[in-house]
């Protein structure tokens, strides 16, 4: 199976992004394509458009979900899932990573949250008795509030039933170097909930040289997974993929 994680910077350059989809044979074999910073243009949702170019490339069909986690300075930003026709039994549901009970931040913390206008973050879990899946965008700002909105997906996963393979994709905003000891928090409860990186290898996602996105899964995975990204500037991410068995 074939995961891909995008964050397409509200699809400010969308005909790019379509172009590189069907001049990309990495794309063509994607099961399942996790979008963030998805937008409306044209009063058609991005990951429609998207989803119709994936079918026209590749010669599959292609269902997609797409939710608004808010208004950013006037468009739509929202985590958006397409996926090959029939992997899904069940309608895509939105869990929300804002308003978190419990949260308790450092005053530093608190005074760079205040700051920002509030942001609004949601991920997407679409799911069948074989599999769920995790669409993420955490906030640009915070470390403990990246962590415990990483926790929510952790939560809410411990809460379904259990089913063979758990995938969470995303944009983690994981600003600075990879070793940095907050970042560890992430890992380690990653690794509590039994997810493994299959991005770890990987040391940029974004063209500043900064590693933001991560694919995670737990369950029935063989050995046999590897993890890229496609280096083109159709988004200041780049889409970043994993194949496993």
């Amino acid at each position: 199976m074939r995961v891909c994680t995008w964050n397409i910077l509200l699809g400010l350059r969308l005909g790019k992004i379509l172009e590189v989809i069907h001049e990309h044979a990495d794309f063509h074999g994607v099961d399942l394509l996790a979008l963030q910073e998805a937008s409306v243009h044209y009063g058609r949702p991005d990951a429609e458009t998207i989803a119709h170019a994936l079918g026209e490339a590749s010669g599959f069909e292609y269902e997609w979900f797409q939710a608004a986690a808010q208004k950013f300075r006037g468009r739509e930003q929202a985590n958006a899932i397409i996926w090959r026709r029939g992997m899904f039994t069940h309608e895509p549901a939105v869990v929300s990573l804002s308003h978190l009970p419990g949260l308790r931040l450092k005053r530093i913390e608190r005074t760079l949250l205040r700051a920002i206008p509030p942001q609004r973050r949601i991920a997407i879990r679409a799911e069948s008795e074989a599999m769920r899946v995790y669409v993420m965008h955490l906030d640009v700002i915070g470390f403990a509030h990246k962590h415990e909105q990483f926790k929510a997906i952790v939560s809410d996963m411990s809460e379904r039933p259990a089913v063979p393979l758990t995938v969470v994709a995303g944009d983690l905003n994981t600003f600075g170097p990879p070793r940095l000891q907050l970042w560890r928090r992430i890992r380690a409860t990653a690794h509590a909930a039994g997810l493994v990186e299959l991005t770890r290898s990987l040391r940029r996602t974004h063209l500043m040289g900064q590693k933001l996105d991560a694919i995670y899964v737990a369950g029935e995975i063989g050995d046999a997974h590897r993890a890229w990204t496609l280096s083109v500037r159709a988004s200041d991410h780049l889409p970043v993929f994993a194949d496993l068995a």
